[in-house]
Parts: structure tokens; sequence; C-alpha cells
């Protein structure tokens, strides 16, 4: 499993994406609009912003995104969890929404992808990812 940070904006995650990669002697290595997101829903003014940005830092990553809710400086971190087997994934999702708030149920993705967002009890963002 890896542990990946999971950077948000509101509308400047491509702005910050150069930014860190420039400043961290970084690549850029995936960078995804909304607008190629297959029958989502795209809120206005949001078709050319970030869905999903993957930044390289030698052998470490960030994940960005830009997000249609407010974003208050010091709160917008999530901890992205990298699974390696579909059953990891079901596990830790059923205890780390336990008492939680879930915001994306665990499904299968457009991106090929076993996916969910939560807020654990204790206030921890967590995006969990298992790519089959």
């Amino acid at each position: 499993m890896k542990l990946i940070p999971y950077l948000s904006f509101h509308g400047q995650a491509e702005e910050a994406m150069k930014f860190y990669a420039d400043a961290l002697n970084g690549e850029v290595t995936q960078l995804g609009r909304y607008s190629e997101a297959p029958g989502m829903q795209v809120p206005e003014g949001f078709a050319d912003k970030v869905l999903h940005g993957r930044l390289q830092i030698q052998d470490t990553f960030l994940y960005f995104s830009d997000v249609d809710r407010d974003v208050n400086k010091g709160d917008q971190v999530s901890l992205t969890l990298e699974f390696e087997s579909e059953e990891a994934i079901d596990a830790a999702f059923a205890k780390l929404s336990a008492g939680g708030t879930v915001h994306v149920p665990l499904d299968k993705t457009f991106w090929g992808a076993k996916y969910s967002k939560l807020v654990d009890k204790y206030g921890m963002q967590w995006d969990l990812n298992y790519q089959y």
C-alpha cells in the first residue's frame, strides 16, 4: 500500500501543480480535466479545471484536484491510500467509514479503479483507490 497526499483547490490546481513541480524539481505526469470524464455532471465553470492531477517528485507523488466546495487553507489535504487488492480496499473502507461520512461511495470508476472518498470519525479525509 502507498500513502499519497491529495491536495484540493478551488480553481488553482493546475497553477499549484506547476508551482510545486518547479519548486521541488518534479514532473506533472497526469493532468485530467472535468470535461474528459464521460457521463460526469461537471460543475459550472469546471470543464477546464483539474479533475485529477499527479506530480512525481523522484519516487514520491502528490495528487491534485479542483473541487466544487469551499476550500479553507490548512484543510485542503486528504490522504490517498493506493491498494494492491480489492479485498484490502473493501476491508479498509468498512473500517474507516464506520462512524464517519462517506462523500463518494466505494465503487468502480470510469478511470479503471475502485474508489471512495470519506472523512473518518476523527475528521481525517481519505481517498481510497485500487487500480484494477
